[in-house]
């Protein structure tokens, strides 16, 4: 008992703050050597002021306190470079998010607004290819385009024209997922009467849509927010009712340029007669 000191003691040695041993006692990391019955006061050995400077430099270097308990009980084994190394591609990982951050602020920095015309026209009825499911908002992005891909494959099969640029209809919505229809227009000539893999054919009604064009890529800070506002705020003004959801047609996008600068997304709402 001769080597042990009071937890004050102890705090100002390690430099750890009182509250912090209380946590580092509480997660397993640095218990109490002795811990007396009748008044409950803490005290620690001398020889745990190891352990202490390990647990600062691992929280210096951003370690989370389950994976230093990790790391301490495995010290001077060979497991420890394990620990130590997964932590280094956790860092790695959390640089390369912040870096990304970095630039899509600069980029929101240096972009200014985009204004948003809204206009009306008059489409015509679109037989189309199309497939139809449910996904959630942060992956819609992804699922269009491979839905775009498997209609385009299916086009490319059965030998039929395209008839104008690719759309996504949003029909419905829950609060962790879209109801989205991607639709690819098709030209002259009808498809075979059966489709695999939830593909069909049908037929876009026609009507007035009022709409807007977005120009550059579709998500993160730079996506069409603005434009989705802007025909909304425009219905509202010219007292005009939608039908149905909004529809999204991909004028340029992946399939025809490299550079997500030049994408050009029409965003529609069909009006109600």
């Amino acid at each position: 008992m001769r080597d042990l000191i009071p937890s004050s003691r102890f705090a100002q040695l390690s430099r750890l703050s009182r509250k912090a041993l209380r946590l580092y006692a509480e997660q397993g990391l640095l218990r109490p050597a002795h811990i007396d019955p009748g008044s409950g006061y803490h005290t620690y050995s001398l020889s745990q002021l190891e352990d202490a400077r390990r647990i600062s430099d691992l929280r210096a270097l951003g370690m989370p306190l389950a994976a230093i308990r990790d790391a301490l009980r495995v010290w001077n084994t060979p497991a420890l470079g394990l620990h130590l190394a997964a932590h280094r591609d956790a860092l790695h990982a959390q640089a390369q998010q912040v870096q990304a951050a970095l630039e899509g602020l600069d980029a929101l920095i240096a972009r200014p607004a985009q204004p948003y015309a809204v206009q009306t026209k008059t489409v015509a009825p679109q037989r189309y290819l199309g497939t139809r499911g449910w996904c959630a908002p942060d992956s819609a992005c992804a699922v269009i385009a491979q839905a775009q891909a498997r209609l385009e494959e299916a086009r490319h099969r059965h030998l039929l024209d395209r008839g104008g640029a690719a759309l996504a209809i949003y029909h419905d919505e829950r609060e962790d997922a879209w109801d989205i229809e991607v639709c690819l227009p098709l030209g002259d000539g009808w498809p075979v009467d059966a489709w695999p893999g939830g593909i069909y054919h049908a037929e876009l009604p026609g009507g007035e849509v009022a709409y807007t064009v977005h120009t550059g890529d579709c998500g993160g800070n730079h996506g069409m927010q603005g434009a989705y506002t802007a025909v909304w705020h425009w219905l509202t003004q010219q007292g005009r009712e939608p039908l149905g959801g909004p529809h999204e047609v991909y004028l340029f996008d992946e399939t025809n340029t490299a550079d997500p600068a030049d994408y050009r997304t029409e965003v529609a709402w069909r009006l109600r007669p």
